[in-house]
């Protein structure tokens, strides 16, 4: 009777204990945390459902039992375990609260290993348990083969993919992995239970069908693995149309060795395949059909279940070449007028080719060189300084009502040596799309999500430090005040080709104290750079920095320099960072790197035009976009440069500007013009980013036209093109050029470093 109590007390709390690892694992990684007490509701309803659900599966499997005269042990101790296998099984639903793909990958394959031993261990009470624990082991071997091959091309996957927007969801590969295992094992278990039904020569061509296509499947992997390897991207009919002059990335060693990673795996898929079929000959069918049928109910179910079989690569692949062959793909072409129109903003694209931007120079090789002769022997050393939110208009540089806002910055204007470039616009916004527009000369089609959840995880765009780094640059970092995982920006940053990236962790060697910002304050953030370029041995060097102070929502500083009675936030946070700068400047204007340093102060985009108050920027209030002129000055030593530079350009300009200084001329896939030289002949610019497409452009009358609107508000379904070319471009035509970008670009069709 005590015996008898204490079971059911134990069975009563493995399954309640199951059903609450369950619903605290979904719970958590679906529900709001936000709201403490809806969150404890809508778990503990899950949770009754789960044990409910469980119950009535219970009751249920003891009843069919019965019903089919099946032997004894299953309705009575395999029956009495079921709560045990139900409570190791939850276990796996611990995956939810895990944070890294590696760690969930390692916990995933133990909570296998233990179901499969916990499930031996019930399975050796059967009479039979021989069979039984057979079927088990192979079926388990051949489970987990499947299972780990998964996990091994979906973290090749996440790995490399350019372009993947649900990567941001925790333990992504493991559900990937586990949702394409469940496929195969469904066509398998309708496969074998089909088999057991036809006669010899049918029931074989059943079987080969389902083993030619996952060695099919093998064999198409490999060939994405080193697709993605090379490109970042997947399998898809646009790169075999351009797959003509591939070699040198089909023959190589990362392909050979691809190639033995296959061929290892075909041997051990055989391997297991040749024992299963020796095992059909040995073993009864009923045995298999039940086993089929469990499989059967266990894929149904996960696919069901999870939603992450449409988000993997082999979902993508197939629905890409379905569209393609079917006549079904709804992707966006951009219009042959627009595409003449966009040559007057000095963009011209060949759609012929794969790689649709090349550009064999960077500017004209007839240029003149524009270094002093003593940096023409010896590559100066760069410093860039990107201004965070920085429009000129917040300057006395370049807005003379403001007296004694930047005195640092105009210290550094004033140097005979530095040169202004005025009508200097943003490309986009916000950093990290800004720093793309700068440093690659592209315009970002990507919007801010996309960028910091890891939609974009990387790129193979050509940018400043890679090409730097190919002429001789010997070092280069990026430093910024926050967490260099921010935003995505450590991928970004380094995939731009910058040897080491400074965020708050990796500064705390050259900063002593708690970070006074955001982050670390711009007074915290000059002098560690300064130590860092000082310490510097290798030279020529690249270094870096984002500034923080004046980012919204402009009080963070703790160590803010008021700027005059300091009712302005906008302006003690510009005061306060000028305030860095230029002791920053006092010391490098004493030292030898002022001989062979170029500092170029640039802003990584315009102030967010909700930012200006009517006691100092009357005029401009409510009358402004995202886009305006930027703060751009560059300090060359011994400089021939005009003092002053009055061309229209924008952020896309920048790198071609710095490389035509250096005389640096190099295949590329830029989208901007050197401002030093033919940025002249396009009188004309664009901005573009879901924040705002932005155009700014002459008329057929040479007057000029500023246009600029939010792509989601934009209504272009009615829109007629009209086929006269010589008309300015329209914000509509601008967002077929937008739309269409964002689909070239996951394509991989501007990567030039790969």
């Amino acid at each position: 009777m005590i015996k008898s109590w204490f079971k059911s007390i134990t069975s009563a709390s493995n399954s309640i204990i199951g059903a609450f690892v369950i619903a605290a694992g979904w719970s958590w990684y679906h529900f709001s945390l936000h709201n403490h007490g809806l969150f404890v509701l809508k778990a503990s309803t899950l949770m009754l459902a789960v044990f409910i659900g469980y119950q009535i599966f219970k009751k249920t499997f003891k009843y069919l039992v019965n019903k089919t005269n099946r032997h004894p042990y299953w309705e009575n101790e395999f029956y009495h375990q079921l709560d045990k296998l139900f409570l190791t099984f939850s276990l796996i639903f611990l995956i939810y609260f895990i944070r890294q793909e590696t760690i969930s990958i390692a916990y995933a394959i133990l909570i296998l290993s233990i179901i499969f031993w916990r499930t031996q261990k019930t399975l050796s009470l059967h009479p039979h348990s021989i069979v039984w624990k057979e079927i088990n082991t192979l079926y388990f071997i051949f489970f987990i083969f499947i299972f780990l091959t998964s996990l091994a091309l979906q973290y090749w996957t996440y790995e490399f993919a350019v372009v993947d927007t649900s990567i941001k969801f925790y333990n992504v590969i493991v559900f990937r992995a586990w949702s394409i295992t469940m496929f195969w094992l469904l066509m398998y278990s309708v496969s074998d239970m089909i088999y057991w039904q036809l006669k010899k020569i049918p029931a074989i061509l059943i079987k080969s069908t389902w083993i030619l296509s996952f060695v099919l499947f093998l064999l198409l992997w490999t060939v994405n693995a080193g697709i993605l390897f090379f490109s970042g991207l997947n399998l898809s009919p646009i790169i075999l149309e351009h797959a003509k002059g591939g070699s040198a990335i089909i023959i190589n060693n990362v392909s050979a060795i691809l190639i033995i990673v296959l061929l290892i795996l075909l041997t051990i898929f055989g391997f297991i395949k040749r024992k299963i079929l020796a095992a059909h000959k040995q073993i009864q069918k009923k045995y298999w059909g039940y086993y089929n049928l469990a499989t059967l109910v266990l894929s149904i179910t996960s696919l069901i279940a999870f939603s992450s079989f449409k988000t993997t690569p082999e979902y993508n692949i197939f629905k890409t070449f379905y569209n393609y062959f079917t006549n079904n793909d709804s992707q966006v072409e951009l219009n042959p007028i627009v595409q003449k129109k966009l040559e007057r903003f000095g963009i011209k694209y060949n759609l012929k080719e794969f790689n649709i931007n090349h550009h064999d120079n960077i500017f004209p090789t007839t240029s003149t060189v524009l270094l002093p002769t003593i940096l023409q022997k010896q590559r100066p050393n760069i410093m860039i300084v990107f201004l965070e939110s920085f429009s000129s208009r917040l300057s006395e540089v370049y807005n003379p009502k403001l007296t004694t806002t930047t005195p640092g910055l105009d210290k550094m204007s004033k140097d005979q040596n530095t040169t202004i470039f005025r009508k200097y616009y943003n490309a986009s916004t916000p950093t990290v799309t800004g720093l793309l527009s700068q440093l690659c000369s592209f315009l970002p089609p990507t919007g801010h999500d996309e960028i910091s959840d890891g939609g974009v995880r990387h790129h193979h765009l050509l940018c400043l430090p890679k090409i730097l780094q190919n002429n001789g640059y010997q070092y280069s970092a990026y430093i910024t005040a926050v967490e260099k995982d921010f935003a995505n920006k450590n991928t970004i940053i380094t995939d731009m080709g910058t040897q080491n990236v400074f965020g708050t962790d990796e500064l705390k060697q050259y900063i002593s104290g708690e970070p006074l910002s955001w982050g670390y304050s711009d007074h915290q953030l000059f002098p560690a750079t300064w130590k860092l370029m000082n310490e510097q041995s290798k030279q020529p060097f690249l270094i870096m920095l984002s500034t923080v102070d004046t980012h919204p929502p402009f009080n963070l500083s703790k160590d803010v320099v008021k700027y005059g009675d300091g009712k302005n936030d906008l302006l003690n946070s510009v005061h306060t960072t000028d305030d860095a700068f230029g002791k920053f400047w006092d010391e490098f204007t004493k030292s030898s790197l002022y001989n062979n340093t170029i500092i170029i102060t640039v802003a990584d985009h315009a102030v967010f035009p909700v930012s200006y108050t009517k006691d100092y920027f009357s005029d401009v209030v409510g009358k402004l976009s995202f886009y305006d002129e930027n703060m751009f000055m560059v300090y060359v030593p011994k400089s021939i440069l005009p003092k002053n530079i009055d061309v229209l350009s924008s952020g896309i300009d920048f790198a071609p500007t710095v490389l035509n200084l250096l005389n640096i001329n190099t295949p590329n896939s830029f989208e901007g013009h050197s401002i030093l030289n033919d940025r002249q002949n396009f009188p004309n610019i664009l901005g573009m980013h879901e924040f705002g497409l932005y155009t700014n452009q002459l008329d057929q009358n040479g007057k000029r036209m500023i246009n600029y609107k939010i792509p989601i508000e934009l209504d272009c379904s009615n829109y007629q093109y009209e086929s006269d070319t010589t008309k300015p471009l329209t914000l509509c035509e601008f967002l077929n050029y937008y739309q269409w970008k964002k689909r070239v670009f996951s394509d991989g069709r501007f990567w030039e470093n790969k």
